[in-house]
């Protein structure tokens, strides 16, 4: 069984009625219809995807009827809820685990902290816990002193991730760099100062 990761599918993510918008015109996606951007995905997703394989889903899964994109691809699903995972019960229950916001995982005894929103920190970002995320579509910076990656199809040729890429991309990284106990003192002073500031400022509040 292998392991896959992906984020901002947006199956079916269409123009409004007044013909604007969709994720094409959003994300600036390489596709001349919705038809062809949902079929390459789905074909992408397949040849990597097998029946026995699990899919984490970082939120954004489709825009629209999702039960007809869940049983299109391969594998267990499992997802962590996006801005436009709006689904009745019945189509959630086609995934093999739903979480609100975020799941925390051991995968290979590396410890990953999933969201649809990147986070700044995260519960053990000190120890090499890697926060993997969609939801920016590539427009956030990475840096390799940083265990934070964006799964989003914008980023990945429009492919699910495989957990043995991800570590192996995350081996090559430094730890999330810990300040020294100077510093950070340095910093709880500079915050109470300010936040001292702002109260006189709005004392009328």
């Amino acid at each position: 069984m292998n392991i896959f990761f992906i984020a901002d599918t947006h199956f079916e993510h269409c123009k409004n009625k007044h013909g604007f918008g969709g994720i094409i015109f959003h994300a600036k996606r390489p596709f001349a219809s919705l038809e062809e951007m949902d079929a390459t995905l789905i074909s992408n997703w397949n040849e990597m995807v097998k029946p026995g394989d699990h899919t984490w889903v970082l939120g954004d899964f489709a825009w629209r009827n999702h039960s007809k994109y869940l049983h299109a691809l391969n594998g267990k699903k499992f997802l962590v809820k996006g801005s436009h995972d709006k689904m009745p019960h019945d189509t959630l229950r086609l995934f093999a685990e739903v979480h609100e916001g975020m799941a925390i995982r051991n995968f290979n005894k590396s410890r990953m902290v999933l969201t649809h929103c990147p986070m700044l920190t995260w519960e053990g970002s000190a120890y090499r816990t890697i926060n993997l995320h969609g939801h920016c579509h590539g427009r956030i910076v990475e840096t390799d002193n940083c265990l934070r990656m964006d799964v989003g199809v914008d980023v990945w040729g429009f492919k699910p991730v495989p957990l043995e890429l991800v570590i192996a991309i995350m081996s090559k990284r430094d730890y999330m760099p810990r300040r020294s106990l100077e510093e950070v003192d340095a910093n709880v002073a500079i915050l109470a100062k300010r936040n001292a500031s702002f109260k006189e400022e709005f004392k009328n509040i």
